[in-house]
């Protein structure tokens, strides 16, 4: 067996037997491993704290080809707090079947790690707009994974875009006034300036200032509904958590 230590965040739990758990940890270089843990669930257990949902802790692992088993772990940072709220646990879910998701279809990187960690941050602490941050989020891990809409010019005349910009979920690019007369366009839908605005800033901006924008109601809306189509359609699957979150959040 091999022994090392490494830093992550439990993104899902399983239960099993009397007192064993299995863990799925986003480590700090974005990869996804399976570990077990025995012994964990029992009364007063000095491990347990640290192997629950949505905590970063520091694990030391024994590995036996892609097979890993917790020998020892020390919480670093938890988010226990988004428990207590039933909106905001389902979005955090969301945030972990979306990485999940992710880890099936693409391979992860670092950025991926900071970015759930800061949206938990975000939405554990409730001093942003949640229908922000979910937004937000989307996006940002669709254009860390590969998937980012081109917003940087007219997709079709290729030429900077002046005056009302229209946006395709499908074809994820912009397109102005003029080539959407020409073309047709039926999948293109006017973006505010608003909403436009926030998605470049949204794509460019540092990891640790992703939430730090606002939006009017209708701009906010708008790109809600846009960065949710867009992550569903390009990733081709629904989510539970968010058929949950949903009916929590209509």
């Amino acid at each position: 067996m091999q022994h090392q230590t490494i830093k992550g965040l439990v993104i899902r739990e399983t239960d099993f037997g009397e007192s064993n758990r299995y863990i799925t940890v986003l480590t700090e270089q974005g990869t996804k491993i399976e570990v077990l843990c025995h012994n964990v669930r029992i009364r007063n257990g000095r491990l347990s704290a640290a192997v629950r949902l949505f905590c970063f802790s520091e694990f030391t692992l024994y590995q036996k080809g892609d097979k890993y088993t917790l020998n020892d772990a020390t919480l670093i940072h938890s988010f226990w707090g988004v428990a207590q709220d039933m909106e905001i646990y389902a979005l955090s879910c969301y945030f972990s079947e979306c990485v999940m998701a992710m880890a099936e279809s693409s391979e992860l990187e670092p950025q991926t790690t900071k970015l759930i960690l800061y949206a938990l941050r975000a939405v554990s602490e409730q001093k942003r707009n949640q229908k922000l941050v979910k937004a937000a989020f989307e996006l940002k891990i669709m254009a860390i994974c590969g998937f980012a809409p081109d917003l940087s010019a007219c997709g079709a005349c290729l030429k900077p875009i002046n005056g009302q910009v229209y946006f395709s979920v499908r074809e994820g690019v912009v397109i102005d006034k003029d080539c959407k007369k020409r073309i047709g366009g039926k999948d293109f839908v006017a973006l505010s300036s608003g909403t436009y605005e926030a998605m470049k800033y949204i794509l460019s901006c540092d990891m640790s200032k992703l939430f730090s924008f606002t939006l009017g109601t209708e701009s906010l809306n708008q790109l809600s509904i846009l960065c949710e189509q867009y992550t569903l359609y390009h990733l081709g699957r629904g989510f539970s958590s968010l058929d949950f979150y949903r009916t929590l959040c209509p």
